[in-house]
């Protein structure tokens, strides 16, 4: 049966950083065929998961998938929420929405490049790092136990144990 992937990222549609380290997951670890369609709806940033334009996109995407099930993951970085209740609250909100809204949600600790390069990266160097990443085929040195994850701990993620749900591994 065939199934439509909407993966919800902090990123902008230009940068598309998040979706460089995702995409290249998928494609290292996952079998894909033309019954796996990947859609991404960009929210700027996870303040606006559950925005007016984030929605009307998640749901034009939906209903333009008419062929079998259509999943929505939302994809965000947990930032500093050991030290930051703002952090940790905006976290707890997103996980209830996507709880709610039966929703998968897959987090990133802190945020997507500790995960996959190891460190933070300023803002002003993430499109280059992201490229350099996929370049240099860097996902083939991340060891999959580090984003199989079932509890937040620095430089993990659980995207595999998402991903595994709707994916057959290679």
């Amino acid at each position: 049966m065939a199934i439509q992937i909407i993966l919800c990222m902090e990123t902008n549609k230009k940068a598309d950083t998040d979706s460089i380290y995702i995409m290249e997951t998928i494609k290292h670890w996952y079998k894909v065929n033309n019954q796996i369609k990947i859609n991404k709806v960009h929210m700027n940033t996870k303040s606006k998961y559950c925005s007016k334009d984030v929605l009307r996109e998640i749901n034009t995407k939906s209903k333009a998938f008419t062929i079998g099930e259509t999943r929505v993951i939302y994809c965000i970085d947990t930032d500093q929420y050991e030290r930051n209740m703002e952090h940790e609250q905006e976290f707890r909100n997103i996980s209830r929405y996507c709880e709610k809204n039966h929703y998968d949600l897959i987090w990133f600790c802190h945020d997507v490049e500790e995960v996959f390069l190891g460190k933070r990266v300023p803002d002003s160097e993430k499109v280059q790092e992201a490229a350099m990443f996929r370049r240099k085929r860097k996902i083939e040195e991340v060891q999959s136990n580090k984003l199989s994850c079932s509890d937040r701990q620095g430089c993990a993620s659980n995207i595999m144990n998402i991903f595994d749900k709707y994916l057959s591994r290679k």
